[in-house]
């Protein structure tokens, strides 16, 4: 068995380490750019040579450019390479650097206004120099990150066809279609990319697909493989911090929770202050029955980023708990963080559909967002979030049209059974509504404290 259970070391196949990013003029960024010292800005000529056909491509969700960057040494390159735009309004080199530490910083801190001043810097570099490719496959990657999927497709697809050597725009044209829905296009442009250049980066990318196919056991042995030759690459910090996030990630989906937590302890070795993974590990100990150590360690997520859906499930615990008033507190925090990232807020939609869904605080906006976002979103998880909206605000018949296609690719995930089984329930479907419910508290009997009490009360109910 392979991956974080046994931290096993691996030959590593001929990868390049996915941290790495289409930097323009990569080697002098990394010793300037955080250094604060910026380089003197390359001829166009010299820095699209300085990309190349072999540049190594970002892991999916993965931050931008040096692992080990701490957020003052980021906060010193951004100041010096801002000095250089401002200088010269032409130097295309240094706007693109400034873009990405704005873009990584943003990964690394949850802060949507960063990805704005990344976006103007995006502009800036190209408005100097519109065929640099490494202001356009940020400009894709911004985009994708920001939930803007159609226009990442969009202009990764551009760059791909003006160059085939660009894998970046190939690995992001795969993740924007797996986001959208489109699995046999996403299947189709992973293989092509799998087979121009391997390694940890589209292993799991292949994982993550094979979790939303249906296929658990080759989603498990493709996140662990990704990991174990990440490891043995020397990737390390917030690069093997993310192999070890989807790692666990993918096991909780498919109740594998010795797995999980082990995976997320990890990543948090890799990066103590990562917060996706703090509040993995929560939801691990939750499903565990460890509630005060996942209080704890939800509290310690939301202490660095203020995610919706961390917060959300802290006020779940708190209700479970019996103390009413803090998870008053933390479901009102919810509508503020999104009333502040309201700029940003294709980013929260699913988060607050699902949210307003379940604690049936406005469930006709809870159906607007789900349905908003499906428009330009229609993958197994969106058409679950409009499922379960639907069913909040009483729809269950459409409810249960928009669950089929939730359910059309056989993802094994819980939280996609329970809330199949939910529906099913209302609607007066006993055999269905058992088969599904049974079936989320046999994959995940913890898949969420507050919704897995349900599913047990409405199963009791049933038989």
């Amino acid at each position: 068995m392979t991956g974080i259970p046994h931290l096993a070391r691996r030959s590593a196949r001929p990868i390049a380490l996915a941290m790495a990013v289409l930097l323009v003029v990569a080697v002098t960024w990394v010793a300037a750019a955080l250094g604060g010292q910026p380089a003197t800005a390359a001829a166009p000529e010299a820095a699209v040579a300085a990309e190349g056909s072999a540049a190594p491509i970002t892991a999916p969700g993965g931050s931008l450019p040096v692992p080990d960057a701490t957020l003052d040494q980021i906060g010193r390159g951004i100041d010096a390479w801002t000095i250089n735009v401002e200088a010269d309004q032409t130097d295309f080199v240094s706007a693109t650097n400034l873009a990405s530490l704005y873009f990584t910083r943003g990964r690394l801190t949850g802060v949507l206004d960063d990805y704005t001043r990344a976006s103007a810097a995006i502009e800036r570099a190209i408005a100097a120099y519109p065929q640099a490719p490494g202001a356009r496959n940020l400009e894709a990657l911004l985009a994708l990150t920001t939930h803007d999927f159609a226009g990442a497709l969009s202009i990764a697809t551009d760059i791909y066809a003006a160059d085939p050597s660009e894998l970046q725009a190939l690995a992001t044209m795969g993740d924007a279609q797996l986001e959208l829905g489109d699995y046999v296009a996403a299947t189709a442009t992973y293989d092509r990319l799998a087979a121009a250049q391997a390694g940890p980066a589209i292993t799991a990318r292949q994982a993550h697909l094979a979790a939303v196919q249906g296929r658990p056991d080759d989603a498990r042995r493709l996140a662990a493989d990704a990991y174990d030759d990440a490891l043995a690459a020397g990737s390390e910090g917030t690069s093997l911090a993310w192999y070890a996030f989807l790692q666990g990630t993918l096991a909780f989906q498919d109740g594998g929770l010795d797995v999980s937590e082990t995976a997320f302890r990890a990543a948090l070795d890799a990066w103590p202050r990562s917060y996706p993974a703090l509040a993995g590990l929560a939801r691990t100990r939750a499903a565990q029955g460890a509630t005060d150590e996942a209080i704890d360690l939800y509290r310690r997520a939301a202490a660095i980023v203020p995610q919706p859906v961390t917060i959300a499930a802290l006020g779940d615990l708190y209700t479970l708990t019996g103390r009413p008033d803090e998870a008053r507190q933390a479901y009102d925090e919810v509508r503020v963080i999104a009333t502040l990232a309201a700029a940003n807020r294709q980013v929260y939609d699913r988060a607050l559909a699902l949210f307003d869904a379940n604690h049936g605080t406005d469930v006709d906006e809870a159906v607007s967002l789900a349905a908003a976002e499906l428009d330009v979103r229609k993958d197994v998880y969106g058409w679950d979030a409009y499922a379960w909206a639907l069913h909040a605000a009483g729809r269950d018949a459409e409810a249960d049209d928009a669950m089929q296609h939730a359910l059309a690719l056989g993802t094994r995930d819980a939280l996609l059974s329970y809330h199949g089984g939910m529906i099913a329930s209302a609607l007066g479907d006993t055999a269905r509504a058992r088969e599904l419910l049974t079936d989320a508290l046999t994959i995940n009997p913890g898949f969420d404290p507050l919704q897995a009490q349900r599913a047990r009360a409405t199963l009791d109910a049933l038989s």
